[in-house]
């Protein structure tokens, strides 16, 4: 008979807090804290939500954590999941369930309406967790890395897309989940990692939303699932679309597209939340400019 484990103290979620507290400054971390004002961000966040996981065994996805302002409401989170007896799912039933015949369709539809380029895709790692991070100019860009890469991919897709049942079902088959885009959506990042751990490949749109034409600059969340996973982070940059398929376009533009595969980058998996954020960080700048350079070759 398993043995129910142990429900979390206030100490001891007021330790994690304070172990991951940035910007304390010398302030002492109290219930009251405003979790802004020591650094608490959305990286903090995931790591919270993280070390919850792994220390106490439960899931705080769904309990509002990138919502709360203090240190104790923070904590009130975690006291609800060990109430509840929460725990993390993997990866959702069926997805990607129906991704080799729908790559194959997508495929032969792109190379039929396109002219497609694909640059270096033998840099793709033949096997192991690899993140496929992309810049992102268009709603082509899914379908189209899905043509291009030479491994199936799972996806992050913004949460917009799924409103409608039938497109909804279709991204869930080839193999596309939810995030929401503006917060550090934690069940995307649950779901990030479960495919990660498959040793599959993960499709991912480092700069959160697009501006057509413009690089942004990226966001950590790719980098910290390397660094937390060890799987290799593949930069790839997509060319064409947003000319191809602007916003005020239902029907693409016959145009040239071009999608270009960097070598990938190794990463050292790190053990503590200090030394991920700042390797998430660093990581997040190399691949950002890996990116930029291939955008800018002709």
């Amino acid at each position: 008979m398993q043995t129910e484990r142990p429900r979390p103290v206030s100490t001891e979620v007021m330790a994690l807090i304070r172990e991951l507290a940035y910007e304390r400054n010398g302030q002492e971390v109290t219930p009251e804290t405003r979790l802004l004002d020591i650094g608490f961000d959305s990286l903090a966040c995931v790591e919270f939500a993280a070390l919850v996981q792994e220390r106490f065994g439960l899931d705080v996805a769904d309990g509002e954590v990138t919502a709360v302002t203090t240190a104790g409401e923070l904590a009130t989170v975690v006291d609800g999941a060990a109430a509840a007896g929460l725990r993390a799912p993997g990866v959702p039933v069926g997805l990607g369930r129906f991704q080799g015949a729908a790559r194959r369709v997508i495929g032969g539809a792109i190379e039929w309406w396109f002219e497609l380029e694909v640059r270096e895709p033998e840099r793709m790692p033949g096997a192991g967790p690899v993140i496929m991070s992309m810049n992102h100019e268009s709603a082509l860009d899914i379908p189209v890395a899905v043509a291009a890469s030479p491994r199936p991919v799972t996806f992050m897709a913004k949460k917009e897309l799924f409103r409608k049942p039938g497109t909804a079902r279709f991204l869930h088959e080839l193999g596309g989940f939810s995030v929401e885009r503006g917060a550090f959506d934690l069940r995307a990042v649950e779901v990030a990692l479960a495919v990660l751990e498959r040793g599959q490949v993960l499709g991912m749109y480092p700069e959160g939303t697009r501006k057509p034409g413009v690089l942004q600059a990226f966001l950590p969340g790719a980098a910290w699932l390397a660094v937390k996973t060890g799987a290799m982070l593949l930069p790839v940059a997509i060319k064409g679309t947003e000319s191809a398929m602007p916003p005020d376009r239902k029907v693409p533009r016959r145009i040239p597209l071009r999608v270009s595969f960097a070598e990938p980058i190794r990463v050292e998996v790190k053990s503590g939340p200090a030394s991920r954020r700042k390797e998430a960080i660093r990581l997040t700048a190399e691949l950002r400019a890996a990116v930029e350079g291939m955008l800018a070759a002709t």
